[in-house]
């Protein structure tokens, strides 16, 4: 059966179906009345004619062929400040876009007012200026005196720059090992000078820094503790190496494990332990000070005062009975003797002590 068209006009079979049909987009101008239908094409043929027709608010055609006076740009003010109905890009973004250079000026007026006073308050009242030869001499040199203060026209070498005479200090930590080379306690890679006297570089050159207070004394109290076991060590060899050669004439007489001997074990312990070798250390060092001192028949200091022959000079002399050199007391100017406070040298003394 043939197709017809609502014209009722009979459809060409090979005709494409998207050619035959309306698009979606035409459906409302074709459902339209005759009079919209009109319209439509009116307005097609005016945008045809005025092709910028969609850019004017109206649908008036103003012919801009012919000259025209009074179109021209016009600014509205608000004040001094230009006013815009339509913001631009530069309108939006920019704070002063609009003001003019007046405007700028009294509100820049205003601003140096209200600073002013804060300036009178921050400055002294006693405020010396330098006298007018300082400043001719400032403008020679081309100088300011905010310059001057701030120090801003200064060298930023000079802060590199340093004094001749300053001294390193890895120089003054140059020693001599005994193969007589020198040594630099100076760490290249890190480039720091080391203090030997705060520690010193190993031989992987490695800082170990010299342990001082409570760390100082704790490895004092190790060393001991090793030591002491050190030696309760040989002492248990030694009674094995017996009890195998002697065999089982002997009893076993092997000492075991003292715990005393342990620093973590018994702290408490090992500090009153070397508290005692100290005490015994002084001891044994006061008692062979004196056993030397009597060998070599040694006197004290105070034996050593008296037994001090005076010399033959006429200062260490006496006169007169007197106790005291002349010239061993002294006032209002006048020397005399310290015994009886006489200032005639050639008088006899009167003290009665």
């Amino acid at each position: 059966m043939p197709k017809y068209h609502p014209n009722k006009n009979e459809l060409n079979p090979y005709i494409p179906r998207y050619i035959l049909e309306t698009p979606r987009y035409q459906q409302d101008i074709t459902n339209k009345s005759s009079e919209q239908q009109e319209q439509h094409t009116h307005d097609q043929t005016t945008t045809t004619h005025d092709p910028l027709a969609h850019q004017r608010k109206t649908g008036e055609i103003i012919d801009n062929s012919v000259a025209q006076s009074g179109t021209g740009i016009k600014d509205e003010f608000k004040g001094t400040i230009r006013v815009e109905e339509n913001e631009t890009y530069d309108s939006k973004r920019d704070r002063w876009y609009g003001y003019s250079t007046e405007e700028w000026l009294t509100h820049l007026k205003n601003w140096n007012e209200k600073k002013q006073p804060r300036k009178n308050q921050s400055t002294p009242d006693n405020d010396d200026s330098d006298d007018t030869d300082y400043e001719l001499e400032l403008i020679e040199l081309e100088l300011d005196q905010k310059d001057m203060n701030k120090n801003i026209k200064k060298d930023p070498m000079e802060k590199m720059l340093r004094d001749r005479q300053d001294i390193p200090a890895y120089i003054y930590n140059i020693t001599s090992n005994p193969n007589n080379k020198i040594r630099i306690e100076y760490d290249p890679k890190s480039r720091l000078a080391k203090d030997s006297a705060k520690g010193f570089l190993n031989k992987r050159n490695q800082f170990v820094k010299k342990l001082t207070g409570d760390g100082d004394k704790l490895m004092k109290l190790q060393k001991m503790a090793q030591a002491l076991d050190n030696e309760q060590e040989k002492d248990r060899k030694l009674a094995k190496l017996k009890q195998e050669f002697y065999g089982e004439e002997k009893p076993k007489t092997i000492p075991q494990t003292d715990l005393s001997l342990s620093l973590e074990a018994s702290p408490t312990l090992m500090m009153l332990k070397s508290k005692q070798l100290q005490n015994e250390k002084m001891t044994k060092t006061l008692q062979s000070k004196q056993e030397v001192m009597e060998k070599y028949h040694a006197l004290t200091e105070s034996d050593s005062n008296e037994s001090k022959k005076k010399t033959g000079h006429l200062e260490d002399q006496l006169f007169l009975n007197h106790k005291y050199i002349y010239g061993s007391y002294y006032e209002n100017g006048k020397w005399g003797y310290k015994c009886c406070k006489q200032f005639d040298k050639n008088s006899r003394c009167t003290a009665t002590d």
